[in-house]
């Protein structure tokens, strides 16, 4: 038997009336707010610098790759096998480097691409 878009809606709308703890609410006023700025420790980045530093790194990784791929375009099914290895090895290579500085929340030295 099919329910109907009015049935669904009111049983959406019948979670909405129960009433909220008063243990929650009052947990709520006395949270603390996060900002992206925050940091816990010196020496860390905050979520800014972070995604910034990271968004600057996939942008070289975009022109690398565009580069490569450029130079070896003539080239036999062989050697474009070999540079796509190459490409993804390397993204693999930077996707492990963001890991470690977003398990550190630290910013390490700028990752250093192959050079061909």
């Amino acid at each position: 038997m099919r329910i109907g878009r009015r049935a669904f809606a009111g049983l959406l709308t019948a979670a909405l009336l129960v009433p909220v703890p008063a243990l929650a609410i009052t947990h709520g006023l006395g949270s603390k707010k996060v900002s992206a700025h925050q940091t816990t420790r010196p020496g860390q980045a905050t979520a800014v610098q972070l995604v910034d530093h990271q968004s600057q790194e996939r942008l070289d990784f975009n022109s690398f790759s565009k580069s490569l791929r450029a130079q070896f375009r003539g080239g036999d099914s062989n050697t474009k096998k070999q540079v796509k290895t190459v490409i993804n090895q390397t993204f693999k290579d930077l996707k492990a480097h963001w890991r470690q500085e977003t398990r550190t929340k630290t910013i390490l030295s700028e990752f250093s691409f192959p050079v061909i």
